[in-house]
């Protein structure tokens, strides 16, 4: 039974007060030098006076040993890099050589997307992607909306219904299958309008929401499959 006093319901972007930004994983050995990793090196050597730690003493760093343990040691450097670049790019928050096979595996770039865009905006869109498959209440696509750099409200009409609304209430007047849409309202968004005299019939719209459409693409693809987001005009 629907509650007589509900009204329009809408959902804004102060519900992203809640989110925790995560953190690319990371690590002392994430980018070791030899510094980092000489003392390791030396304490896998034997102890005693012919190794240069007599009575248990800890190795000189400018001892003959030590000069040759840095030269065995110099390929970790650059194996623990390479490991640990492996390692973060098994995550979104860390991905980077390998984003051509996230991209792939994630069937991007979308239909929504157009023209050349740099690797900042990729990575934004994959990071979006992972994280919108669990998308369902207005709160989780507003969350999806910002990970793409947008800032939005989300409106869900009530339709006017005899016998259950009152005259002058909040609820809305129009069709009940109104109620499948819900209205996005996207914060500073420029509308660039068709103009007489510029503009091409056939061919400019009566206006253009820019980037804003963008973002209508791909919640219409998120969207629970008996709704339809639209874009608001004001």
């Amino acid at each position: 039974m629907r509650d007589p006093a509900l009204n329009t319901i809408t959902t804004a972007a102060s519900v992203l007060d809640d989110v925790v930004p995560v953190a690319a994983p990371h690590d002392a050995l994430a980018k070791p030098n030899n510094e980092d990793l000489v003392s390791a090196g030396l304490a896998m050597w034997p102890s005693g006076a012919a190794w240069g730690s007599p009575d248990g003493e800890a190795v000189p760093l400018d001892h003959q040993l030590a000069r040759f343990t840095r030269v065995l040691i110099d390929s970790f450097v650059w194996l623990y890099a390479r490991a640990w670049t492996l390692a973060r790019n098994a995550t979104v928050s860390g991905v980077d050589e390998l984003l051509p096979d996230w991209e792939a595996e994630y069937g991007l770039p979308d239909n929504c997307v157009t023209g050349e865009t740099s690797v900042a905006e990729r990575l934004r869109a994959l990071e979006a992607k992972v994280n919108s498959h669990a998308a369902i209440t207005p709160g989780d696509f507003i969350r999806v909306a910002a990970s793409y750099g947008f800032e939005i409200t989300i409106e869900e009409p009530a339709i006017f219904e005899c016998g259950f609304s009152e005259c002058g209430g909040d609820h809305t007047v129009g069709d009940m299958r109104q109620e499948t849409y819900w209205i996005v309202r996207v914060t500073g968004v420029a509308i660039d309008y068709f103009t007489c005299g510029i503009s091409e019939c056939g061919y400019d719209p009566l206006f253009d929401f820019g980037d804003a459409e963008r973002l209508l693409c791909i919640l219409r693809r998120l969207a629970p499959a008996w709704t339809i987001p639209v874009l608001a005009d004001t």
